[in-house]
């Protein structure tokens, strides 16, 4: 058991176990005829955003977007399922209630990955004020304040 723990305490591990596991469930889950492109698109979605948080090994922000998406499309999830129960085959809903069950496990695993990666939950980095800015204001350009120093060579006396 201390094997398990150890390997899902190496950080990208749990991706790519979260990766894989909804991948499996994702594809064989649209091998119904959904009637609509959505469950598709979003899961489609999530898959890209996985990707992106296994090639991009320090970013917080493939971690939050991939956590973000697969935490609504719990909801997603659900009304497909209740929209399209009696028209899809029991092979495509079976999978597809597997998915939407281990959604919530793998929330909390990108979450602690999250974590693992340093990201803060601070409203600041997704709301930002007025009072971050450390770029230059283009709006209100500032001019050099002139000095009494001498002035530099005059580039017209050399010709």
């Amino acid at each position: 058991m201390t094997d398990l723990n150890e390997l899902m305490a190496s950080p990208f591990v749990r991706v790519k176990l979260v990766a894989f596991v909804h991948f499996f469930f994702i594809s064989n889950a649209m091998l119904g005829t959904w009637g609509h492109g959505a469950y598709e698109f979003y899961n489609f979605l999530f898959m890209i955003a996985l990707f992106w948080t296994m090639h991009s090994k320090d970013s917080t922000e493939a971690v939050q977007t991939a956590t973000v998406i697969n935490a609504s499309s719990i909801f997603f999830d659900l009304v497909s399922i209740i929209l399209y129960f009696g028209t899809m085959n029991g092979w495509a809903i079976a999978f597809s209630i597997i998915n939407l069950i281990l959604r919530p496990v793998s929330v909390a695993l990108l979450f602690r990955e999250f974590f693992a990666r340093g990201g803060t939950l601070q409203t600041g980095s997704v709301f930002p004020t007025t009072q971050q800015r450390s770029y230059q204001d283009i709006d209100r350009p500032t001019q050099p304040t002139p000095t009494n120093s001498e002035p530099g060579p005059n580039v017209a006396s050399i010709f």
